[in-house]
């Protein structure tokens, strides 16, 4: 009987495999073969979104800082609090509706 020896694409282990298998052993063990599938779908997704126009690179933080609004007191431990401002605007705080669709009647407050 004939022994073939492969390298697992993964791990690059040498493994033993019966030649009769022929090629239905690629990988060494099944957790290198589930390796495997997830890099595949990692890259299918990723040239997925790479057609779209959308990158995989996380957003980098705003380089400057917001400014303190207000300094208070935590009702805790009644230490110093830093106040910030996210919604800086009136307009980012009440957002409006654009009147596209008859059918959608905006929400207010009474």
């Amino acid at each position: 009987m004939l022994v073939e020896f492969r390298e697992c694409p993964i791990c690059w282990t040498s493994f033993q495999v019966n030649p009769s298998a022929g090629a239905r052993h690629t990988y060494c063990t099944p957790r290198c073969k589930a390796e495997a599938s997830r890099r595949r779908r990692r890259e299918r997704d990723e040239a997925a979104d790479a057609a779209e126009g959308e990158t995989m690179t996380p957003a980098s933080p705003d380089p400057t800082p917001l400014a303190p609004t207000a300094v208070r007191n935590c009702p805790h431990c009644d230490k110093p609090v830093t106040i910030v401002a996210l919604l800086a605007t009136p307009e980012a705080a009440r957002p409006t509706i654009p009147m596209a669709n008859p059918d959608v009647i905006p929400m207010r407050r009474s």
